[in-house]
Parts: structure tokens; C-alpha cells; sequence
């Protein structure tokens, strides 16, 4: 059912930049870069390309441990026959994720305020964007 107030919830949280997901049973908000951070320093899995080659195939453990890894992230329940969210619902979280980072990069590279950057800080922006790739996640 609609209301008033949570209408004014959604538009205040839209204007600070948040992720809003469905976790299965009610929306939230997170902090994208939170959330990535989380992902590219996970403390047992490392979400790189052989391991989303092995559970796109539906090899084992692999697509456990990406699903599992991403649910933890997030903070969502697998799917247990009542409530939570499938293992397709729980990639698509992380999808979700990367493009909104792909279109917040889009976005700040598009300032209309930016002036075009010099020789030695064009040379720092390619080095800061190098180091942003950590355990195969690099900001979009």
C-alpha cells in the first residue's frame, strides 16, 4: 500500500546515492562502496573470473561459494522453501551493484565542472584507477 511517508523515505534515501535491493522480504539501502569493499576484501573468496567461469558452468563448490559470498555481503537469506532470496536473485544483487558503480563512474566523468586534466595528474588518475583492481573486482 502507498504512503506519504514512505514516498518522502525513498526520495531521501535516492538523493544520497544509495543502492536500493529487495532482500526478500522488504527493500533496503546500502552503501554501494561499502558493498564493494566488502566483496573485494571477503575474507575466504576472491570473486574473480575462473571462479564466475566454474559457477556459471555450475560447478561446485564454486557457485555455492559465490552465492554464499555474495548473500554475506548483502546481508540476505538464501531461498529456504518459505522466504529469502533465490541463488539467480542473490547474482543478480551483485550485478545490480556493478552497474550502479558503472554508472556513478559514468556520471562523475561527465562533470560539466571538471576541466580536462593536466599531464601529471592525468598520470596519477590512470595509476589511482590501475590500483582499484583488488581481487579481481575493480570499480567498474
Amino acid at each position: 500500500m502507498w504512503n506519504i511517508s514512505g514516498w518522502i523515505r525513498r526520495r531521501r534515501m535516492a538523493r544520497r546515492d544509495l543502492l536500493r535491493f529487495w532482500d526478500g522480504s522488504r527493500h533496503r539501502y546500502g552503501d554501494p562502496y561499502l558493498l564493494w569493499r566488502r566483496l573485494a576484501h571477503h575474507p575466504t573468496a576472491t570473486l574473480d573470473e575462473e571462479l564466475w567461469e566454474k559457477a556459471d558452468n555450475g560447478e561446485e563448490p564454486e557457485a555455492t561459494i559465490l552465492v554464499e559470498t555474495i548473500a554475506e555481503v548483502f546481508e540476505v537469506q538464501r531461498f529456504d522453501g518459505e522466504k529469502g532470496l533465490t541463488d539467480w536473485e542473490i547474482i543478480s544483487l551483485y550485478v545490480k551493484l556493478m552497474d550502479y558503480l558503472e554508472e556513478v563512474k559514468k556520471k562523475l566523468g561527465q562533470s560539466p565542472t571538471s576541466s580536462p586534466p593536466t599531464d601529471s595528474e592525468s598520470s596519477t588518475a590512470q595509476e589511482a584507477a590501475d590500483s582499484s583492481e583488488i581481487c579481481g573486482l575493480g570499480l567498474p
